[in-house]
């Protein structure tokens, strides 16, 4: 069961692909997918410049090789019944499904920093939110892509927001709102160098890189000093703020292996 938080959209405004209250989530009709310019496409433009696209993602998700960055200037989700075949790219992120094409755009609605490029997402839901954005600029590898996504607007009807831990836990209250509240997760998604650090916290459990995760805010406990005998997590766990962060990126990680390192005083796990 997926569990969204709705927020409403006030007139005229323009708001972030992420925010405290999680992805832009749009609510898609059945598409056909052998006609990208046919109708019922739900379109979104980015802004104040594309999303930039690392190279190697030309590769995968257009078929072209390119030797230098694409940004993405516009989305176009839809919801498939069935699974397209090439030159779809699948896109599994945990627990969902996704397949995306990169094409060239013709327009764009800010300054270019990069070719305008025109990123399809096709959902096996009809709720269909933008986190592959984040997974197509490589947030393990190329952070400073990945920041960008956090600080972009997107201008369109967006239907609610996700929150993708919300999938495997409760979330709500008071408790769950002080999780969220603020940017400070979102800052740490948006830091190149935090970022960095923590999709490798998650991965990684050498010493060195937990003391550098101490370091940055991101662990709970310097493994460098001899533990604390009144402390019930003596090897340390993830500060508030980067379990709030991992909150937004749940789908993209090995969630139960890392579920036990997280703060989730504040929801309950299903």
């Amino acid at each position: 069961m997926n569990w969204f938080i709705f927020a409403p959209r006030a007139a005229g405004a323009v708001r972030h692909v992420l925010s405290p209250d999680g992805w832009a989530v749009f609510v898609v009709n059945e598409v056909d997918v052998r006609s990208l310019d046919g109708g019922g496409w739900a379109a979104a433009r980015l802004a104040p410049a594309p999303v930039v696209v690392p190279p190697a993602r030309m590769a995968d998700v257009a078929g072209l090789c390119a030797e230098s960055r694409v940004g993405v200037a516009s989305v176009a989700l839809g919801y498939a019944k069935v699974e397209p075949g090439p030159p779809w790219f699948e896109l599994r992120l945990g627990w969902r499904r996704y397949w995306v094409r990169l094409v060239p755009e013709w327009g764009a609605s800010a300054p270019l920093s990069a070719p305008a490029h025109r990123l399809y997402v096709l959902c096996g839901q009809r709720m269909c939110d933008l986190s592959p954005l984040f997974a197509l600029a490589d947030p393990l590898t190329w952070p400073r892509y990945a920041s960008r996504v956090v600080r972009t607007y997107v201008d369109a009807d967006v239907a609610g927001r996700w929150i993708p831990l919300c999938d495997v836990a409760k979330c709500g209250g008071d408790a769950f709102r002080a999780l969220r509240r603020g940017v400070r997760a979102l800052d740490i998604l948006a830091d190149p160098r935090r970022l960095r650090l923590l999709f490798q916290l998650v991965y990684d459990r050498r010493r060195e890189v937990r003391s550098a995760g101490y370091r940055l805010e991101l662990w709970s406990v310097d493994p460098a000093k001899a533990p604390d005998p009144d402390n019930m997590t003596p090897r340390g766990q993830f500060t508030l703020a980067a379990s709030a962060a991992l909150s937004y990126v749940a789908h993209m990680i090995p969630l139960g292996e890392v579920m036990r390192y997280m703060r989730l005083d504040a929801v309950k796990t299903l």
